[in-house]
């Protein structure tokens, strides 16, 4: 370790270089690992009796003292590769003192230490142009490829640039290099290092100098790997998929151009990997050369989340038995000690179920069931998943259900991993090195399965299992949005850097669209799938305030809930008086809901059969749809429509994978393929359906 940092992905590829505290590339190597054909051709430029002397070479220094008298002036310097570590390892000034100490001690290293070592050392220390330091540094520079990998031709290049860096600089200078390698071929092959046949091999071998990289292709990246190891030099064998990565920065990159001029200037996304608990992506900047904004993470920085810690507060309720999907919650005008929290929308819409409020992410339900669990509840489970803040959470009170505790990307992201794993907290592994730890159970399978399927998810009859949740900061300072499969996590953040609000920043404009292209390019078909956990049953529930139905309720649906742990006391909203010795059916809602209904003039009575939202039109579900080559009129594209529904953009997913978007009574063309598949239409708010179907080829 140390030295230059060598950034890799996953599957070996360069992700970044960094220098190192003398801003020099330098990277230590083993001489095991160093091609032979560098090591001969060292020797052959540098000390041709290398492997014989003792440190000093008496010949080549009479030979050198002979040539400096005859021509009056310094020809031939007759240093040894062993003088020549000593200098590169202690520099000082050119006398014949130095000269003289110099080779004292290389007498005195020759007999403490093997050859071997003094070439290795010799390799590292090298200047071979520029600030290029060593032989590995140099291979990876010039050619793209370890010491280990060079050629024949590629060895002899480098191994003569030690003798003259500037004027053997084979990216500034290429020809004189050229001239200097075929003065090292020559003597290897005049000292027997290499036959004659590869020589000629080696002379007709093409040199490419590599295009000199980007000092990083992911810098925001690169800075946060390195803040957090002990030791951040030397080579780092990351999580990264290069893939994912670049579906990351191409996707970003796009919407970044289109976002900009509207003053948005930040913009960041995370992408995790579930089952490895890895980092598969990260982009800090949309714009990484930018001198204002280009060096601040995204996905580092501390910004409110909005509604990003809604989910959690639900899982706590489900799990605790306060609440179940289908019970109702009280979307009405509320207040705690002065506290006024409202709706993004400014709009109230009294008795709610609860996996509605959620999906729909109303302020005025998730403060009240903070309020019922308690906030020392929620701080403790989300500091479990590593989700630190800027100050105690505790000191935020009930506005910590909106998001007012800033936090980063990259700890919302695999908190929500959580989610994705039923319940089970891993700690994010960014190097290939760290340990996979045991998960640590925070929320039950259970409740976490009555979250999700509060999120939208669909059961396991679906091929497509996705769900999302967007966040708004307070005045729209922040956008936020996190898709979640079995499989992996997208979170994105946009914003303005300034804290200024910006009326472009929600989180199902600005930042939903990004992690569901991200997602969408990234996934293929689901693999294991989310199952319903053992501990969930189904029971059929009043209509109206989704607890256990009672003789008074006169609709029922099945809602799911958790035996043993989830209330079972009968509907209270519905009830049975007698008047005069008749029976009659009453309906009590809480005085603030009353006060409400009587305002707005709301009746949940008259909704009691839940709308059906968005609709699938077409494809048929279940429909066969026919391939005919021979008939030219039949059509080859599908048109996918959707109808109903509270959003205007449309959302498609076909066999796992986003296909596209439209708008809201408009169709979106597919060219059909042969086979069973399953078409999902789904908008912003986490509304979907899904619709079977089958494409067959005649012959």
């Amino acid at each position: 370790e140390g030295g230059a940092a060598e950034v890799l992905d996953r599957e070996g590829g360069l992700i970044a270089w960094r220098v190192d505290m003398d801003d020099n590339w330098r990277v230590p190597v083993e001489l095991k690992r160093v091609s032979p054909w560098l090591i001969s051709a060292t020797i052959a430029a540098e000390d041709k009796r290398f492997m014989t002397h003792g440190g000093v070479d008496l010949m080549a220094a009479c030979r050198a003292a002979a040539q400096n008298i005859r021509y009056g002036r310094r020809i031939s310097g007759a240093s040894t590769i062993t003088m020549q570590s000593i200098r590169l390892l202690l520099p000082r000034e050119r006398t014949w003192s130095t000269k003289a100490s110099e080779s004292f001690r290389a007498l005195q290293i020759e007999r403490q230490r093997g050859k071997e070592d003094i070439l290795q050392l010799y390799l590292n220390l090298a200047p071979y142009g520029g600030n290029v330091i060593g032989a590995e540094a140099a291979a990876r520079h010039y050619f793209g490829k370890s010491a280990f990998e060079l050629t024949l031709g590629e060895a002899s290049l480098l191994a003569g640039i030690p003798q003259s860096p500037a004027r053997f600089n084979p990216r500034k200078h290429l020809d004189e290099a050229m001239k200097r390698r075929e003065f090292v071929l020559a003597r290897l092959l005049a000292l027997g290092l290499a036959t004659g046949d590869e020589i000629s091999k080696a002379r007709r071998e093409p040199i490419v100098i590599i295009q000199q990289a980007r000092q990083t292709q992911a810098p925001r990246f690169v800075d946060f790997l390195l803040q957090h190891r002990k030791q951040p030099g030397g080579i780092i064998n990351t999580t990264i998929d290069p893939r994912a990565q670049t579906i990351a920065q191409d996707v970003i990159e796009k919407h970044y151009r289109e976002l900009h001029p509207a003053g948005v200037d930040g913009m960041a996304t995370v992408v995790i990997d579930v089952n490895e608990a890895s980092l598969a992506a990260m982009v800090g900047s949309a714009n990484p050369e930018d001198p204002a904004s280009g060096c601040i993470n995204g996905a580092t920085a501390l910004r409110q989340p909005g509604s990003l810690l809604k989910p959690f507060i639900y899982a706590i309720a489900y799990e605790s038995g306060r609440l179940t999907p289908d019970a109702t919650v009280y979307d009405v005008p509320s207040a705690w000690k002065g506290y006024r929290p409202e709706n993004m929308d400014r709009e109230y819409m009294g008795p709610i179920p609860a996996a509605e409020a959620l999906r729909l992410s109303r302020n005025i339900p998730a403060v009240r069931l903070l309020e019922t669990i308690g906030e020392d509840a929620l701080s403790l489970r989300i500091n479990s998943m590593g989700l630190r803040t800027a100050a105690n959470t505790g000191r935020y009170g009930l506005s910590l259900a909106l998001g007012t505790a800033e936090m980063r990307l990259v700890d919302l992201a695999n908190a929500y991993a959580t989610l994705a794993r039923m319940g089970s907290y891993v700690p994010l592994r960014v190097s290939k090195g760290d340990t996979l730890e045991k998960g640590k159970k925070i929320f039950s399978p259970s409740s976490t399965w009555l979250t999700l399927r509060s999120l939208g998810m669909k059961d396991k009859g679906a091929a497509c299992q996705v769900v999302w949740k967007t966040g708004t900061s307070w005045n729209q300072r922040d956008a936020w949005a996190i898709v979640i499969t079995p499989r992996r996590v997208a979170a994105v953040w946009c914003g303005c850097l300034s804290g200024i609000g910006n009326s472009k920043l929600t989180g199902a404009e600005a930042a939903l669209p990004i992690a569901l292209e991200i997602m969408g390019s990234l996934e293929g078909p689901s693999g294991k799938p989310w199952l319903r956990p053992d501990g969930v049953r189904t029971r059929k529930v009043c209509a109206i305030s989704g607890e256990p139905a009672g003789f008074a309720c006169s609709h029922t649906i099945d809602g799911e809930y958790i035996p043993g742990v989830s209330d079972d006391s009968t509907c209270g909203i519905h009830r049975i008086t007698y008047v005069c010795g008749k029976a009659k059916a009453e309906t009590r809602w809480p005085p603030e809901v009353e006060a409400f209904m009587a305002t707005s003039r709301r009746n949940p009575e008259a909704s009691a059969a839940k709308s059906k939202g968005i609709a699938v039109l077409s494809p048929r579900c279940e429909g066969e749809y026919v391939i005919c080559p021979a008939d030219q009129t039949l059509p080859r594209e599908l048109e996918l429509i959707a109808g109903g529904g509270k959003e205007k953009k449309i959302y498609w997913y076909l066999d796992g994978r986003l296909l596209g978007l439209s708008n809201g009574g408009e169709s979106l063309r597919w060219m059909m393929q042969p086979g069973e598949h399953e078409v999902v239409a789904a908008d912003s708010l986490g509304e979907s359906r899904s619709v079977r179907f089958s494409v067959r080829q005649m012959d």
